[in-house]
Order: structure tokens, then sequence, then C-alpha cells
């Protein structure tokens, strides 16, 4: 299983935006599922495989403790 980071916007004034993330086993089956999860109503609907991410700065989330 591949994971994947899901972007769009549905105008070009827009900024292309996080709207979620998905978990296929290839490319093809990705699109299908970003499709029926978040629907065709964007301008452009952009899939980015974790895979291919290479973060030059990304400080980890900090779960606070709670006693």
């Amino acid at each position: 299983m591949n994971d994947y980071m899901v972007f769009a916007r549905t105008d070009y004034s827009e900024p292309v935006e996080h709207r979620g993330n998905i978990r296929a086993e290839d490319d093809e089956q990705a699109r299908r599922v970003a499709v029926e999860r978040f629907g065709e109503d964007w301008l452009e609907l952009v899939l980015v495989p974790e895979r291919d991410i290479h973060w030059a700065i990304r400080k980890e989330e900090v779960e606070e403790a709670t006693a």
C-alpha cells in the first residue's frame, strides 16, 4: 500500500490546498479512490505520493501528555 496526499482547488485564484490523505495499491487506484472520496467538482485534484516527498524541514507534531 502507498500513501498519497491529496490537494485541490476550484479556481485558479485559490491556492492548491491539502484536502486529505488516501492509501492505494498504485497510482491508478489512487486516482480512482481520490475521485470517489473527494468528488469531481475541482478545477485541479492533485495526488502526491508520500514516497516522492523530500522534506527540507519538517518538525514532528508533539503530543501533549495528559496526566
